[in-house]
């Protein structure tokens, strides 16, 4: 919080209402814990002056809530920008700061007026609006005007907006979007404060019964269509968001709430717009609600993403790219703020691709625009597609059962490690549907081609002289990902058929445009921008790009020629040899590793696992023993040793077990071992990469 000569404040919205969290929660923690302390001191008799002091501070700092909510409440909805290099901050009236119960009593006037006229069949005058326009940016005068008003004249009021036949808008349109505007716009904060200080569950049960006192009569119910016109150009609070998206989609309704839902082309404006567009597109800007929403609703999304029942979720496509932009800001965005949810999100997408694509309706391909959220979720896990394809551990990666299951899924992931820890059969599933569309596969080919040349980069910084095999891994690793890319690849090309030369240059066409247009767009770390739109669609969900892997390519501007794939993709995928993705030789290569470490000497011996040095040519070097304990770093949860000092059978290993395992196995002295004796035991294709 800052303030300026002039008599206003820079407030950041976000980070006060953060702070006044805390404060609420110590202080109370503070006064509880210290109350009870001083009463025990009491009963025997010991000094209790500190205690008193303690409760003093917590007394103080009770106090500071009501000054800083109110600032909280001017700054949620101002626009205004602070200035003054403060980046986040909107600028507040400090002359406002005071006036409290004063905007609480204009606000319930203006409401007990918007009421009055609805209950008797009035016009809402132009004056009046404009009083709640200029009050816009004061959640204390808003949240007044919506208690009183109400749900059930609120929504009512709605229906006479949006009435084509309203004398009052029907001959001004403009008018009434300017109406609505506003009626969006305070609505938004009023979410935000109708219920400050409950927990979710509380806010979302509140606004259930929001919704139920809204009817009209008990044949009807809560009518959705009468709210969803008023939530585009609102800002929402996720729990609002969270709970109107559960109650449309509840399968335990009393009435048919949603029968009007649909575009009925009969209202005006936003009232003649399809309802579930305008709810999934609110749901969608808000990264947190669309991850709990996909979180309630697992089932829902997935009947919705295949179209074969009566109702299609991309008919309008409007409505479909709303729906996709859920997914993808659930899956992906919400990465940042809350990983575990989002990844969760990411991985009922992955596993549910995974069993659709070897059950009866295989066939059945998702909705025109999904492969964009797939390519999103690609990229943004990018790191996960790579362990999977290329850890010497990733055979005993998750595959998930017949059904999905909570339990299964946490269990299966090492809770340490950032990301998801899948098989590669999983995300093999989800390269190929991401593929199917051309703008996913030229996402796809650039990725794989980003990562080869990164890793050509790497051995061309060894000196091969020097290090000898201890980093042969990383040409494995290449030639791992490249058989996984031209695997899949090659099963989309036979899924496609005659239309696959079609693809194929539709893939090229996209990819240098790609090339040739991305250069400058901002790449975040968790895909972000890329290249929107399927089939003429154009989907919000963009194709995303990795950061690490793609953005020096790209700048570079690096083409793709004849002899790169996807550039023929065609005819180099015709020339692999035919194989299924072999993963034995995971266990040929644990088999070969784990008996350098040996129970007669006591798990790990130097006479069996030398030290090595990795020599790069600029003459910087790096020495590794091998040493298991090295990766166990002194943690019990990462032991993968038996109390011998030997391995323990993979397959009983934990998740966090099984990680520093993988690393264990890479390490260089343990690969200078191994290597020779491994591969000359391996033909070529068993140990991809040696031969092409």
């Amino acid at each position: 919080m800052a303030g300026d000569e002039d008599g206003f404040s820079g407030i950041d919205p976000e980070q006060l209402a953060k702070t006044i969290q805390s404060l609420q929660k110590d202080q109370e923690k503070l006064k509880s814990s210290a109350t009870w302390i001083k009463s025990s001191f009491e009963r025997y008799g010991v000094e209790t002056d500190p205690l008193t002091e303690l409760l003093a501070i917590a007394g103080w700092s009770e106090n500071q809530l009501p000054m800083l909510r109110r600032r909280h409440h001017l700054s949620i909805a101002e626009d205004e920008k602070y200035g003054h290099g403060y980046k986040g901050m909107v600028r507040i009236k400090e002359s406002m700061v005071g006036q409290t119960k004063q905007s609480q009593a204009n606000g319930k006037k203006l409401g007990d007026d918007f009421k009055e006229k609805l209950e008797n069949g009035e016009e809402i005058t132009p004056e009046m609006f404009a009083d709640l326009r200029a009050n816009e940016s004061d959640a204390d005068y808003v949240k007044s005007f919506y208690d009183v008003l109400g749900s059930r004249n609120l929504l009512w009021m709605s229906q006479e907006m949006g009435d084509r036949n309203s004398d009052f808008y029907k001959d001004d349109a403009e008018q009434r979007e300017k109406d609505r505007k506003v009626i969006a716009d305070t609505f938004g904060t009023y979410t935000k404060v109708a219920f400050e200080g409950k927990t979710p569950k509380e806010k979302q049960r509140a606004w259930n019964k929001w919704f139920d006192d809204s009817a009209v009569d008990e044949h009807f119910g809560f009518r959705p269509d009468r709210l969803t016109p008023l939530l585009r150009g609102g800002s929402h609070d996720k729990d609002f968001l969270v709970a109107f998206g559960d109650r449309v989609f509840s399968k335990d309704a009393k009435t048919n709430e949603n029968q009007f839902l649909g575009n009925s082309g009969i209202g005006e404006g936003e009232w003649s717009k399809d309802g579930y567009e305008q709810l999934f597109d609110a749901i969608s800007r808000n990264s947190e609600a669309s991850g709990e929403w996909m979180d309630h609703n697992p089932d829902g999304v997935q009947s919705m993403l295949y179209s074969t029942g009566p109702w299609k979720v991309d008919e309008p496509a409007e409505r479909g790219v709303a729906f996709l932009n859920i997914l993808q800001a659930g899956s992906v965005t919400l990465r940042k703020d809350n990983p575990a949810l989002a990844e969760k999100n990411a991985a009922r997408l992955i596993y549910e691709n995974y069993q659709h694509s070897k059950g009866d309706l295989k066939n059945v391909h998702p909705i025109d625009g999904t492969s964009a959220v797939y390519t999103s979720i690609l990229t943004s896990y990018w790191k996960d597609v790579e362990h999977s394809v290329t850890s010497p551990v990733s055979n005993n990666l998750w595959s998930g059962g017949k059904e999905w299951s909570d339990k299964s899924y946490f269990a299966g992931q090492d809770k340490k490690r950032a990301g998801l820890e899948f098989s590669q059969d999983m995300w093999g599933a989800l390269t190929v549907e991401a593929g199917r569309d051309p703008r996913g596969a030229g996402i796809i080919g650039a990725l794989f081609q980003g990562y080869n040349e990164k890793m050509i980069a790497q051995e061309n910084d060894i000196n091969p002289h020097r290090t000898g095999d201890s980093v042969r891994y990383i040409s494995a690793q290449k030639g791992m990902m490249q058989r996984f890319y031209y695997e899949n690849m090659r099963t989309v090309a036979d899924q496609l058929g005659a239309e696959r030369d079609k693809w194929v240059e539709d893939t090229n066409a996209f990819r240098d445009g790609l090339i040739d247009q991305v250069t400058g767009v901002a790449m975040g770390a968790t895909g972000g921008a890329g290249m929107a739109g399927a089939k003429g669609a154009a989907i919000g969900a963009a194709y995303g790009m990795v950061s690490d892997v793609l953005t020096v390519w790209i700048k570079d501007g690096v083409h793709v020629d004849a002899s790169n794939a996807p550039a023929a993709l065609r005819h180099q995928i015709e020339g692999v040899k035919k194989a299924t993705i072999d993963t034995s030789w995971q266990t040929s290569y644990q088999d070969q590793a784990n008996d350098l470490l040996r129970e007669k000497n006591g798990g790990f011996d130097a006479r069996y696992i030398p030290e090595v040095e990795v020599w790069k040519v600029d003459g910087s070097h790096e020495t590794y023993t091998g040493n298991p304990k090295q990766y166990i770093k002194g943690d019990s949860s990462r032991n993968f040793l038996t109390k011998d000092g030997v391995v323990m059978d993979p397959e009983k290993m934990s998740p966090r077990q099984r990680t520093a395992y993988g690393e264990w196995l890479r390490d260089p002295a343990v690969v200078q071992k191994v290597y020779t004796p491994f591969s000359d035991g391996r033909n070529a294709w068993d140990w991809p990469g040696q031969n092409d």
